[in-house]
């Protein structure tokens, strides 16, 4: 029987933008859309650290502590995400809205997979490469991955629902957040960012992240060179398109 290699887009599943990216009449489209990307690269990154860490055992000491990085870097990028959205984006769209608490849910869900996360993080920080466990790597991520998917998938809905307020006020709001976003360590997030965004996804109708075409040069040549062993594990390159997991398997075609 034939046999096809497994990529990141699985076991958690990303999120779908087509029933309603295409829609530009409120900006609170644009910015559903623009957070479903973000999320997908946060998905994509967890299912390649979850696919490629049963892989590892066999691998040298130097391979291990670049998956280590590599989990880091997934746990400094999410963290760095949820607290620019808590004290910059979810204020602001509370706001605009006039409505207290109405991002309050989003909070709790952050709180609901934040012991599971914080485990992981943990174990990336403080495992040393002879001792790594690709097992409960992933015993770790099973531990808080369902919370963290819901989470991600219901605040696309928050976000769709912001279409009754002011359109330009939502937008600013986002941007503020995108550029906090941005205010980061390039050394160790951008190059995860960009390897885990897929340019051809859904049939490529999306730029995200949307750059001038030298930005993923300067990403690969200076930002990605201290922790270059650690972006092999990336599912994408740095110019956005798929590659097969270095460390991937492969299942029986059907």
């Amino acid at each position: 029987m034939a046999s096809k290699r497994i990529w990141a887009d699985k076991p958690l599943q990303l999120i779908t933008t087509t029933s309603f990216s295409h829609d530009s009449s409120h900006a609170a489209y644009y910015v559903a859309t623009q957070m479903a990307l973000a999320h997908n690269g946060i998905l994509r990154g967890l299912n390649s650290i979850y696919l490629q860490a049963p892989n590892i055992l066999l691998a040298d000491a130097k391979a291990k502590q670049d998956f280590l990085s590599y989990m880091q870097c997934w746990s400094e990028s999410m963290h760095h995400h949820h607290d620019c959205e808590e004290t910059i984006f979810f204020p602001d769209i509370e706001r605009i809205t006039g409505v207290k608490g109405l991002m309050q849910q989003n909070v709790e869900q952050h709180r609901a997979f934040t012991p599971g996360f914080d485990a992981f993080q943990e174990y990336a920080r403080a495992c040393k490469p002879q001792d790594f466990d690709g097992q409960k790597v992933k015993s770790l991520i099973d531990a808080f991955a369902k919370p963290l998917s819901q989470h991600l998938y219901d605040e696309i809905d928050t976000l769709r629902a912001l279409d009754k307020y002011d359109s330009a006020k939502v937008k600013g709001a986002y941007k503020k957040l995108e550029k906090a976003l941005m205010a980061t360590d390039n050394y160790r997030i951008a190059p995860l960012v960009f390897g885990t965004a897929d340019r051809n996804y859904e049939g490529g109708m999306h730029d995200f992240p949307s750059v001038p075409l030298f930005v993923p040069y300067i990403i690969h040549y200076i930002f990605g060179i201290p922790h270059r062993g650690a972006w092999r594990y990336n599912p994408c390159t740095i110019w956005r398109d798929r590659r097969e997991l270095a460390f991937g398997g492969s299942v029986a075609a059907s």
